[in-house]
């Protein structure tokens, strides 16, 4: 049995296992990625062929967000850990500080429950919400320097599902969720609201400007975010 792994543009990370015995392609989620069983002698392009087929059945059983004890969620800007604590066993309690925060899990909550999953989740978020103008704001400036593009203000939002915004008057609003991205991700969320200062629109001029900043990267960052697992519930 060998175990490796390829990169879809949906799917993310795809593990891949050769089981001599099999003599069918079967996949499923687990731990958050999909674990890919196929045939020994399959050929890369059918295997591609193969996972894009079953690529819609995937996306629709992606599963919602798990955590478990000693659980650590690692990002460019704050890192988070998940314990168990004993002495107020009937809360989960958060700590908001930098570059660690933490998250503990009375003993009364059963890990394993989607109602325990949505605390945590709100926890988490509780967390990014207060550490985010410490960490996003200082990138995004720093972003706008590179850029020459300076907006009028920034605004540090509460939205889930708006990522970001670059309003008429030139304030650029960022989601506090951003803290829980890879640094390409949440940059590319910066720079594509920067690049709104000039054209307000998704014109073609826009997306000349926005690849141009992102070294010819655009489109390929826009698929990984789009195919990204969020680690908490989006409302």
């Amino acid at each position: 049995m060998a175990t490796g792994e390829l990169q879809h543009e949906l799917l993310g990370k795809v593990m891949v296992t050769v089981r001599q015995n099999s003599r069918h392609v079967s996949a499923r989620w687990k731990s958050g990625l999909v674990n890919l069983n196929v045939p020994q002698g399959i050929r890369l392009p059918e295997l591609k062929r193969i996972l894009d087929d079953l690529t819609p059945r995937l996306m629709a059983s992606r599963p919602q967000v798990t955590y478990h004890d000693g659980q650590e969620l690692l990002f460019p800007y704050v890192d988070f850990v998940i314990r168990r604590q004993n002495f107020a066993p009937s809360k989960i309690l958060g700590t908001a500080s930098v570059p660690v925060s933490s998250v503990e899990v009375g003993s009364d909550w059963d890990m394993e429950l989607e109602s325990t999953s949505r605390a945590i989740s709100d926890m988490l978020c509780k967390i990014a919400r207060k550490v985010a103008p410490e960490v996003l704001l200082p990138r995004a400036r720093d972003i706008a320097d590179k850029t020459g593009q300076h907006p009028v203000g920034w605004i540090i939002s509460s939205g889930h599902r708006t990522l970001g915004q670059c309003s008429g008057e030139g304030i650029i609003s960022l989601s506090y969720v951003l803290v829980f991205l890879p640094a390409e991700l949440s940059d590319y969320v910066i720079y594509h609201e920067l690049a709104h200062l000039s054209e307000m629109n998704h014109s073609e001029r826009f997306h000349k400007l926005l690849n141009h900043y992102l070294n010819g990267r655009e489109t390929e960052l826009r698929r990984k975010l789009q195919a990204y697992i969020w680690p908490v519930l989006r409302k």
